[in-house]
């Protein structure tokens, strides 16, 4: 589950739970959108407890993307998908805003 949200020029997207491809998607989506109109995305990840690694492919795609808050576990599937050298992460969502 997620829900996106415009902070003046960053928008973020919090998620919960285990997030399945077709999450992952959607968020790509809004993610790419976001990027597209010069927007910082922060992806928080810090209430994830398990997302599909071939999802996390689709987030290496969006050019600055960054994730926050993320567990080692969550972060180990992030690599495992092969958006590690691609996704930026950060400790929580703030230090994500502020490395601008």
């Amino acid at each position: 589950m997620f829900e996106a949200r415009r902070q003046d020029e960053v928008t973020v997207i919090r998620c919960t739970g285990e997030l399945p491809v077709d999450e992952l998607a959607e968020i790509a989506a809004i993610a790419r959108r976001a990027r597209d109109e010069g927007r910082m995305v922060v992806v928080d990840l810090k209430r994830v407890t398990h997302l599909h690694y071939a999802g996390a492919a689709l987030l290496k795609a969006i050019p600055g993307l960054r994730a926050a808050g993320a567990s080692r576990y969550v972060r180990d599937l992030v690599f495992a998908g092969g958006a590690g050298g691609y996704v930026e992460l950060y400790p929580d969502v703030e230090e994500a805003v502020r490395a601008a």
